[in-house]
């Protein structure tokens, strides 16, 4: 009982936080995804509060610009890929994991590499690593476009097919946009398209 009153006070600490920082929309973001995460975690038989934290946290660096996370990644003697300067978009998961750490004291390294891959994704992730990425992008503020509909049925079920199904369409859709590709989510793409292709021939 004690434990979940700490866990509790720990969850209202962070939606504190998060709310004083994040727009409203990105506050609401992080709330469903959280659900999200709770609600995975329920299907695949993972930890239930380390999904809510995972998920709750996933974006808590969103409301700082480029400039601000290039700083305190160096601040923090975070290494930097070049691609990763050249795709901004991803570089608040980085800082995330450690903002994460240092803000709201998650020392559950699981749960710090959900956040960091959240964006990027990578080979072979970890359970609750697929939890967030997948919850990130079907909660319910997503709307409905393409396949999120079919892919929100299907991580329930297989979590690697979404994966696959959602990297492949974030690839898509980067690339139509002209931006930066990070190698490592084209080498998770190139992954779990092998791990489908392989369920198809047995």
């Amino acid at each position: 009982m004690e434990e979940d009153r700490g866990y509790w006070e720990q969850v209202k600490f962070i939606r504190k936080h998060l709310k004083e920082h994040l727009n409203e929309e990105r506050y609401e973001h992080s709330i469903s995804v959280s659900f999200t995460a709770i609600a995975l975690a329920m299907a695949h038989g993972y930890d239930l509060k380390a999904a809510e934290l995972a998920g709750l946290c996933h974006d808590c660096a969103k409301y700082m610009g480029k400039k601000e996370l290039l700083t305190a990644c160096e601040r923090e003697h975070i290494p930097l890929l070049p691609e990763y300067i050249s795709a901004p978009q991803v570089l608040h998961g980085i800082y995330g994991a450690t903002y994460a750490r240092k803000h709201f004291q998650i020392q559950n390294e699981e749960i710090l590499s959900a956040i960091y891959y959240h964006t990027i994704g990578r080979p072979a992730m970890s359970l609750l690593e697929k939890i967030i990425y997948l919850a990130d992008y079907i909660e319910v503020r997503r709307g409905s476009r393409g396949e999120l509909d079919e892919i929100r049925r299907i991580a329930f079920s297989n979590l690697d097919k979404a994966i696959y199904m959602s990297l492949r369409a974030t690839i898509e859709y980067v690339e139509e946009k002209g931006q930066s590709l990070c190698t490592e989510s084209v080498e998770a793409y190139r992954y779990y398209k092998a791990l489908q292709e392989e369920e198809l021939q047995k």
